[in-house]
C-alpha cells in the first residue's frame, strides 16, 4: 500500500482481487489515492465491517535479505535499529523488523556473522538499503531483494497442491527429512544416506532442499511468473529502479527443520531405508 501526498479520491475502484495462499486477499486499486484512503482508521473500520469480525488489513512490506551481520546486533533491541536507520539517514519507522534467518541455537560454534531480513515499510527504503548497504553493529553490510519462493506445504511438502498447512486434509505430518510420519523439526536424522524427498521419491536429498531439478524448475517458473522477480529494486516510479538482474540466486531457503543441538539419530527404521549401497 503506497502512502504517497496526495488527495483522496472521490470513490475508490478496484481493480482485481486474488487470494494469496495463507487465505489472505490482495486488491489492486486504482491509483495512489484510493490506498491513501485506507490510512485513516474510520475509512479501515467501515470497509472492514462489511467482511464481518477478526478481519484485517495488513500494511504492505518489502523484504531485504541482508548477509554476513554481526551476531552481536541484536534484531529486537529497538535502540540497535534506531542506530541504523540514523546512519544511513532511513526515516523513523522506516524498519519494520528484522530476523535472523537461522534460529540462534543452530549456529556453528565460533560463527561470527549470520543471514538477516529486514522488512521496510516502502519501497523507496528498502531500495535505498539495497543501494547503498546499512551501517550494522559497525559493519558495513549489503542485502538484495527477497523473492517469495514457490508454495510449499509444510505438512505434505507438495508444492503442486493448491494448499498449506491448515488447510491439509490429512493429521499425519510427513518429514521432510526423511520421509517418516513426524513432523519436520522433531528429526534426528543427519546422515545424508537416510534424507528422503517426499517430492521425488528417491533418497539422497530432502524435501526442502533446493538443489534439485524438480524444485529449480519450479522456482525458475515462479520468477516468470512474478513479474518484479526480473528487477534489481522493487520498482518506482523512478526509471533507475527498473535495472534487470539476471542473479538466479537471488534468495534462500530457510528449512527450519532441525536443531543443531538435537542428540545423534536414532530409530532409523522408522525413516524410509536407504537405498542398497
Amino acid at each position: 500500500m503506497r502512502k504517497d501526498n496526495v488527495a483522496a479520491p472521490q470513490e475508490l475502484v478496484f481493480l482485481s482481487a486474488c487470494r494469496l495462499p495463507h487465505g489472505g486477499i490482495l486488491y489492486e486499486l486504482e491509483s495512489p489515492a484510493s490506498a491513501l484512503w485506507f490510512n485513516t482508521p474510520a475509512n479501515r473500520s467501515n470497509f472492514l465491517e462489511r467482511f464481518g469480525i477478526n478481519i484485517i488489513i495488513k500494511e504492505r512490506s518489502f523484504h531485504v535479505l541482508v548477509e554476513n551481520v554481526p551476531i552481536l546486533f541484536t534484531p529486537n533491541n529497538p535502540a540497535a535499529t534506531v542506530d541504523i536507520k540514523k546512519k544511513v539517514g532511513l526515516k523513523p519507522g522506516s524498519i519494520v523488523k528484522v530476523r535472523y534467518i537461522k534460529p540462534i541455537a543452530r549456529r556453528n560454534p565460533g560463527q561470527r556473522t549470520a543471514h538477516t531480513i529486514f522488512t521496510f515499510n516502502s519501497r523507496e527504503d528498502a531500495n535505498q538499503a539495497i543501494k547503498f548497504g546499512l551501517s550494522v553493529a559497525s559493519k558495513k553490510v549489503y542485502g538484495r531483494k527477497l523473492i517469495p519462493e514457490p508454495t510449499r506445504c509444510l505438512k505434505c511438502h507438495s508444492f503442486d497442491s493448491n494448499h498449506v498447512v491448515a488447510e491439509f486434509p490429512k493429521e499425519q505430518d510427513t518429514c521432510g527429512t526423511c520421509g517418516a510420519q513426524h513432523w519436520t523439526a522433531e528429526c534426528r536424522v543427519d546422515d545424508p544416506k537416510f534424507f528422503y524427498c517426499s517430492n521425488c521419491d528417491i533418497h539422497g536429498h530432502t524435501s526442502w532442499s533446493r538443489e534439485w531439478p524438480t524444485f529449480i524448475r519450479k522456482w525458475e517458473a515462479h520468477k516468470r511468473r512474478n513479474e518484479e522477480s526480473k528487477y534489481r529494486f522493487f520498482p518506482t516510479d523512478d526509471p533507475l529502479t527498473r535495472e534487470t538482474t539476471t542473479d538466479s540466486s537471488n534468495n534462500w531457503h530457510d528449512p527450519n527443520v532441525r536443531n543443531n543441538n538435537s542428540p545423534p539419530p536414532t530409530l532409523v527404521n522408522q525413516c524410509h531405508p536407504p537405498p542398497p549401497s
